[in-house]
């Protein structure tokens, strides 16, 4: 069985954050957490013609450790999920998750923070709810790091800067293997209008790295947030893009233009939250060799039922599209939508459980042909925190 691949930074920070605690001591606690999550599946590698079924379970350990002081904000999380087919054994994997994250006020104006993720995966659903696709059960081991400053130039201007990276490398198949490098720089201005209301300006460019190509990308985005009511706000932002992609053995060169934004609306009240997110990219991402125009409809809404209890349904949308004759080395569309309502009940703070069914239909146009999936699962969760 493949070994853990444990990073030395979470050996570290598992000492060092409790050691650190009569430093900071402000808001300090360490949560243990395990899980059981037993599902049902249809179609388990998203196959058009042969469709093959099976029961998967699922058992996690995690553990969370977090600090809080009005200066400080540390977070350490890892996890370990131990897949068991019933039927398709050589897919039985311990998937592992490792993430910290700190920010820093090092001043009254500026806000410093820095985020790292490594994690090791295999199902072929896992980047399903992000981006759409579906990918092999091939093991993909994943970095991906961030930094942000947020500064308060004035009273009403706020300025932002962001850059991350992501890497992503899989055990037998090359072609998955992707790079992808995203900087922003931003703006945003209170208004003086009745209701609270910012303009925002942000530039991006991102620079995607494939197995046989390249693709860099530019955009510029205008737009403002305003808070229409206390339980209703919305953002919207929207700009031209330009696109530039290479292919590696050719060294031959396409260019695209177009443009890009998001509309996101959300409702907040004591019992019901909902939010909508309407958006349209270039991105890039694992599992294509290629970057693809993303258009995605998200929609989420929670209603709380009683003092323990709460239903779900989530509503995702999302419509890779990529043209031969422009700047994305190849011909792909396809549109992936899932459904997933689902019920949430607290037997008391430290236990709770889930119970959900996702439908997920993918309509490849390419191909013509579409994949459909019914998955049904009930996930029991315990946490309890040692030190609070």
């Amino acid at each position: 069985m493949r070994k853990l691949a444990v990073p030395a930074l979470v050996l570290v920070a598992l000492c060092v954050l409790p050691a650190a605690r009569d430093g900071w001591a402000d808001d300090f606690s360490v949560i243990p957490s395990a899980s059981i999550r037993e599902e049902y599946n249809d179609n388990i590698n998203f196959d058009a013609d042969t469709e093959e079924d099976d029961f998967i379970t699922t058992a996690s350990l995690g553990l969370a450790v977090r600090e809080r002081t009005e200066l400080v904000q540390a977070a350490l999380t890892t996890r370990f999920d131990g897949l068991a087919y019933a039927e398709n054994s050589e897919l039985n994997d311990i998937e592992e998750y490792y993430k910290g994250s700190i920010s820093y006020l090092l001043n009254p104006f500026l806000k410093l923070s820095a985020d790292a993720l490594y994690s090791v995966d295999s199902r072929a659903d896992r980047d399903l709810d992000v981006t759409g696709y579906t990918l092999t059960t091939d093991v993909r081991r994943r970095q991906n790091y961030s930094l942000a400053a947020d500064y308060q130039a004035t009273e009403k201007t706020t300025l932002f800067t962001s850059y991350s990276y992501l890497d992503d490398q899989f055990e037998t198949a090359d072609v998955d293997e992707f790079t992808g490098q995203n900087a922003l720089v931003g703006l945003t201005r209170s208004l003086d209008l009745t209701k609270p209301t910012a303009a925002r300006l942000y530039g991006r460019y991102s620079h995607y790295d494939f197995y046989s190509s390249r693709v860099d990308n530019y955009s510029v985005t205008a737009g403002f947030s305003r808070q229409y009511s206390e339980k209703l706000s919305y953002v919207f932002d929207i700009g031209p893009r330009y696109t530039e992609g290479s292919e590696k053995n050719t060294s031959d060169t396409s260019y695209d233009n177009g443009l890009g934004g998001q509309f996101t609306l959300t409702y907040n009240e004591e019992l019901t939250t909902a939010e909508m997110n309407i958006f349209h990219e270039v991105s890039g991402s694992s599992g294509r060799n290629g970057a693809t125009e993303r258009t995605g409809l998200v929609l989420s809404l929670k209603h709380r039922i009683g003092e323990r209890s709460s239903v779900r349904l989530g509503i995702d949308s999302y419509l890779n599209k990529a043209d031969r004759d422009a700047a994305f080395v190849s011909d792909f569309e396809e549109l992936t939508t899932t459904v997933s309502p689902s019920l949430h009940y607290e037997f008391n703070p430290a236990i709770f459980c889930e119970a959900a069914y996702r439908y997920t239909v993918i309509d490849d146009r390419e191909a013509e042909q579409e994949r459909h999936r019914n998955l049904v699962f009930v996930k029991l969760t315990y946490k309890y925190p040692v030190v609070e």
